[in-house]
């Protein structure tokens, strides 16, 4: 990658040379990411995680391989590990990476919606405001299916959804530890926070037992 550093508001934008002519662009799409996240930090009271930066560098990737060698790279993984093709943004050591919206787009159609390369953005940083609200302990986030979702929730994805899932395929979802379906984890985030505060869900997800309080809490709410 060509490093062209710009510092923005505290932080450094590097693109892929192909990039580089958008730089405009993908500031924009920065700035509407940590406007969203700051908006729902303020909407559930978690405006003061929010106020300090979520990261030092964005990095944005023209070519998936690039992306993948970076990804594995920060997170300390095997250089060899296959990454999924969809996997496409995330938040590591204070450095944001994605790839492009063109390569969004093809490889996640089932994501596309208004704004959707804003709210991958908004995504990634969301579990990172996730974290800051437990304290930094990023075990206590639960499992796949709520930390996903929450992200998720924060960042608006799946507007455009007509799934429908039945009361037992929510569970079903919820009690499978691999990772799912990211629409269908909207799905059930919002299923739950119809009926239970976003603020207690939040503090059940990383305790023992959390899917057994789950239902208790939702049989003694019917």
């Amino acid at each position: 990658m060509n490093i062209n550093p710009k510092i923005l508001s505290g932080y450094q934008l590097i693109l892929s040379p192909a990039l580089e002519p958008r730089r405009n662009e993908f500031e924009s799409y920065i700035a509407k990411a940590l406007e969203n996240v700051r908006a729902f930090a303020a909407k559930y009271g978690w405006s003061s995680y929010a106020q300090e930066s979520f990261f030092d560098r964005v990095m944005i990737f023209d070519e998936k391989q690039e992306f993948n060698k970076t990804l594995l790279k920060l997170c300390g993984m095997d250089p060899e590990t296959e990454l999924p093709d969809s996997y496409c943004g995330a938040l590591e050591e204070r450095n944001l990476i994605t790839v492009s919206p063109e390569y969004y787009s093809e490889v996640y159609p089932q994501g596309i919606e208004p704004d959707s390369y804003a709210k991958l953005l908004t995504h990634e940083i969301a579990h990172r405001l996730h974290v800051r609200i437990l304290n930094g302990n990023e075990e206590a986030m639960g499992p796949v299916w709520f930390f996903e979702g929450f992200a998720i929730f924060a960042a608006d994805q799946f507007t455009q959804s007509k799934l429908k899932l039945t009361e037992d395929e929510i569970w079903s979802i919820v009690g499978n530890p691999e990772r799912g379906s990211y629409e269908k984890y909207s799905y059930v985030f919002k299923h739950f926070v119809s009926k239970i505060p976003l603020h207690d869900l939040v503090a059940m997800a990383g305790k023992d037992n959390f899917l057994i309080n789950l239902k208790k809490t939702l049989n003694f709410l019917a």
